[in-house]
């Protein structure tokens, strides 16, 4: 039920109906209840984690920061600050390895556009920053915008496309994924459908995609003793999300999670083909995906439990889904897991410490 109601805030968000944030976006300053670190050993085979640095970026003092966080192959971090004045247009910071901040990439500065929002965003090849953004509500104008390494606006790139964005990456060479909803703002009943296509550098559609919905749900939630007729009263509601959080690989293709139970993670070609479907079982009960990221040939996907406030990070096989190790957080890292290297074998989580000031804590094994 939490990534449902996650998914309606968003939609709010697209709507122009609400500003509010979900505690699955924002991380906010002050008073923000901390995660409740595991009590006791870690079970069975999971490793606990342990904070081997702690830096406080002395460019981000105050306020908050929006989830997901990003990071390149270079180890810089790409952060969505949130802006009072301007809440859904923030501006995303890129942050050095040695906790300098090194761009600044506004929304703001493509005026002409006149953008209501900007939302997802995806690190580039050449150091710059792909972004998603949308002007105008009852018909929206949907643009990516590239940012140039320096923070200065490239070139916006407006898209063939009508819906709500919620999902968006890109492609190494140069295409990007959209995913959405579409549908009727003006008609009350309306609980639109989704939308995921492929699309060219130059705005045009490609390759629409389609993943199975309501029958998945169903299965699943006839195996954790759901009745269906609440699950037809979700359903009813509003349609669950294709897709959640998507990165690049190695391999020139998007790796994509679907936050359903158990997650699923789609491998997703450059001109739309869906290359595989990997099924990553949740590592604790009633355990539901919260981050996910990719490096080399391994998945971090952290899992987090509401009731019982714990969470447990699983690092599967890119290519498989097999299990390779389960990590735990024995010392309240906090649920923003920001990077993950497996080359290194690092976690790095963010999170506002003393004074409101944005901390970067990197985590190993021990």
């Amino acid at each position: 039920m939490s990534l449902f109601l996650t998914a309606v805030v968003r939609f709010l968000f697209f709507a122009g109906l609400s500003i509010q944030m979900s505690s699955a976006q924002i991380t906010a300053p002050a008073d923000a209840p901390r995660a409740t670190p595991v009590s006791g050993a870690i079970a069975g085979s999971t490793i606990g984690l342990h904070a081997t640095s702690t830096m406080n970026v002395a460019s981000e003092m105050g306020g908050a920061f929006m989830i997901p966080a990003k990071c390149d192959a270079d180890g810089n971090l790409y952060i969505r600050k949130f802006a009072s004045d301007r809440p859904l247009l923030g501006p995303v910071v890129k942050i050095d390895p040695d906790g300098k901040r090194i761009a600044l990439f506004d929304p703001a500065a493509f005026s002409k556009l006149t953008l209501d929002r900007a939302d997802a965003f995806s690190p580039a090849s050449d150091g710059g920053m792909y972004q998603i953004a949308q002007s105008g509500i009852l018909n929206p104008r949907i643009y990516v915008l590239h940012f140039s390494s320096d923070g200065s606006p490239a070139s916006p790139t407006l898209l063939d496309a009508d819906f709500e964005v919620y999902t968006f990456a890109a492609f190494a060479g140069g295409n990007f994924l959209v995913s959405g909803m579409k549908r009727d703002v003006l008609d009350k009943n309306d609980r639109g459908r989704n939308f995921t296509a492929v699309f060219s550098a130059d705005g045009r559609e490609l390759a629409q995609l389609t993943f199975p919905q309501r029958r998945e749900a169903m299965k699943t939630g006839a195996k954790t003793g759901v009745q269906k007729s609440a699950l037809k009263e979700v359903a009813k509601a509003a349609p669950s999300l294709d897709l959640a959080e998507a990165e690049a690989g190695r391999d020139g293709n998007l790796y994509v999670m679907r936050s359903s139970s158990p997650p699923l993670v789609y491998v997703i070609a450059p001109a739309g083909d869906i290359m595989k479907t990997i099924k990553v079982a949740a590592p604790l009960p009633g355990g539901t995906a919260r981050a996910f990221h990719v490096s080399g040939n391994r998945l971090a996907i952290l899992f987090w439990n509401d009731d019982s406030r714990q969470q447990i990070v699983v690092i599967a096989d890119a290519q498989t889904g097999r299990k390779i190790a389960s990590y735990g957080d024995p010392t309240g890292l906090g649920p923003s897991l920001a990077c993950y290297s497996a080359d290194e074998g690092v976690f790095t989580f963010l999170k506002l410490g003393e004074g409101n000031a944005l901390e970067v804590i990197r985590a190993e094994a021990q």
